[in-house]
């Protein structure tokens, strides 16, 4: 529980100095009040939360090609497709983590938008 705690708190600001660097140079990103400043931070922690998630069957079936089956015959003692489970596993896991930590931003976002 505290490394999620932790990998929120250094995704959040480090996604906050990605958002605030951006708005030096592209005024889109320019934060002008708080609520667009967590708006923006969540958005570009799931940006990245989408590129690490596990990306389905399309991403699963990368290993099914002549060469692959040939690599996998010259390693024999060793476990590939446990090591590959466990690639999906860790993958999955901190997609999650960062899923997460988008999510305290966009609730402080919209938190904000009702309340202001």
């Amino acid at each position: 529980m505290l490394n999620l705690i932790c990998l929120i708190v250094v995704a959040n600001i480090v996604a906050a100095l990605a958002v605030f660097g951006l708005g030096l140079f592209i005024p889109f990103f320019k934060v002008t009040n708080l609520m667009d400043g967590a708006f923006f931070n969540a958005a570009s922690i799931w940006c990245v939360t989408a590129l690490v998630w596990d990306g389905g069957k399309v991403s699963r079936t990368y290993d099914v090609d002549i060469v692959t089956h040939k690599m996998k015959g010259m390693v024999t003692g060793h476990d590939l497709q446990g090591e590959k489970h466990q690639h999906y596993r860790q993958n999955y896991s901190f997609g999650l983590s960062l899923f997460i930590a988008g999510g305290m931003p966009m609730l402080m976002a919209i938190a904000l938008s009702i309340f202001s």
